[in-house]
């Protein structure tokens, strides 16, 4: 009885540490997918931004951070103000002359998202702001939903 007890108990460990390496192995596809989409986000912003012979904006990790930070909070709260209350702009650690933020959520992939914002004024208008040198891009799946943020910045 006991070696029966022992044999059920071995394989029980056995397929739950199966399932959690899968849940992991699940975890980072999707964090990889994510940050496949905020590069591409990144690369398609750039290349509009060179069509009107604007400087490309550069990545700060910074930014990177505080999006990821924005885009699980729109899953809470869908607004520019933060589920604390505050400003967008909070999020923001470093000196900068001037900021901005697009946000939005449902679109599949870093192409669809682009379109939206590229067609929406002032989102647009973000993108091509001339006075912009730094962006940063979060993108969040939750509940198979993408929830995107732009972050740019003018730095001081």
């Amino acid at each position: 009885m006991i070696k029966v007890f022992t044999t059920i108990c071995t394989f029980l460990l056995l397929i739950s540490g199966c399932m959690a390496h899968e849940a992991m192995k699940s975890n980072k596809e999707i964090e990889d997918y994510e940050e496949e989409m905020e590069m591409q986000v990144v690369e398609i912003v750039n290349r509009e931004r060179a069509k009107l012979n604007l400087p490309p904006l550069l990545i700060d990790e910074s930014l990177m951070k505080s999006c990821d930070i924005r885009a699980k909070e729109l899953v809470t709260k869908y607004s520019h103000e933060r589920p604390n209350g505050e400003s967008f702009l909070t999020i923001i650690t470093m000196p900068y002359r001037s900021a901005g933020e697009n946000i939005a959520y449902g679109q599949k992939d870093a192409q669809v998202i682009m379109s939206s914002w590229m067609n929406s004024e002032g989102h647009r208008e973000n993108i091509l702001f001339e006075g912009y040198t730094h962006i940063g891009v979060g993108c969040y799946k939750k509940n198979n939903t993408l929830y995107w943020v732009q972050l740019f910045i003018q730095k001081r």
